[in-house]
């Protein structure tokens, strides 16, 4: 698929019909005319919103500044105790998003529909941005390998990086990872670029982003971050990928799959994973 056929999906089964011409009788002369003003005019405007992030780091509310579109909603589920049984289940809720923008990154919050309560969020670099940046660090286009190409992952040229994502109440919500990948697609769409998604992983979200899709990227002789023999030595593998699936084939159900020695693996979104997106937006897409 190149890229115009994904500039196509965002003209398909939006929520608001795409601005189209008809045709309308005169009045006066009985004539049929095309219309010189468009039929569905977007009324709905994005409004500035005040709300209480959580920050990444401190965890500590702060009041920042972020647009709301009234048209982005997504959904995530929230975890609901069943009194008759005794069982915690998920239950799909919708979502607001608003989002804010600084330099070459983007951040979408999610947000609670009544309260506006910030939900969780992601922080997405854009690095086709980064690059234009006359004041870019480019220690860091030298250094990290998520601007490598990858050619057998499909990864090459232009692509964003997830650099943060944050659910912040795992004991409460659920979902927050799906709707953030959802979301980078359609950001790559919006901005013209086939959707490369690559990240860093920390230790204790190894397993959530696999489960969910993702695959990490071979261990590399020249990473700075990890050292590839004291690696290889420890695991018997370069491949992130075997050690994960190993761990959670025995793990016992119920049990979460220890994965706190394993520290900033490179990850990526496979090609597999972004067909499915590209279909679910189609019907169902959450940025507008």
């Amino acid at each position: 698929m190149n890229i115009n056929d994904f500039n196509s999906l965002l003209q398909l089964d939006s929520y608001i019909k795409p601005k189209q011409r008809v045709n309308r009788t005169d009045k006066d002369t009985g004539v049929i005319n095309p219309l010189k003003r468009d039929v569905f005019e977007r009324t709905i405007k994005p409004v500035e919103i005040k709300i209480n992030h959580i920050c990444a780091k401190t965890r500590a509310p702060k009041k920042i500044k972020a647009v709301m579109n009234p048209l982005d909603k997504g959904v995530v589920y929230k975890k609901v105790l069943d009194e008759k049984t005794g069982k915690t289940e998920k239950v799909p809720v919708s979502v607001d998003i608003a989002k804010s923008e600084d330099k070459a990154s983007v951040s979408y919050y999610f947000l609670e529909p009544k309260t506006h309560e910030e939900i969780g969020f992601v922080v997405i670099d854009d690095w086709k941005k980064a690059r234009m940046r006359s004041f870019f660090d480019y220690d860091i286009l030298e250094n990290t390998r998520l601007l490598d190409d990858f050619s057998e992952q499909g990864i090459s040229g232009d692509r964003i990086s997830i650099y943060y994502l944050q659910n912040n109440d795992e004991t409460k919500y659920s979902g927050i990872g799906r709707l953030a990948d959802q979301i980078a697609v359609e950001y790559c769409l919006q901005q013209g670029i086939e959707p490369n998604i690559v990240s860093m992983a920390e230790s204790d979200s190894i397993v959530a982003h696999y489960k969910r899709g993702r695959r990490f990227l071979r261990v590399d002789k020249y990473d700075k971050d990890i050292d590839y023999y004291d690696f290889v030595e420890k695991y018997g593998t370069d491949d992130p990928n075997k050690i994960i699936e190993k761990r959670i084939s025995k793990t016992p159900e119920g049990q979460k799959t220890d994965t706190s020695d394993l520290y900033g693996l490179y990850m990526y979104m496979p090609q597999g994973v972004v067909q499915k997106y590209l279909e679910k937006i189609k019907e169902n897409p959450v940025l507008h």
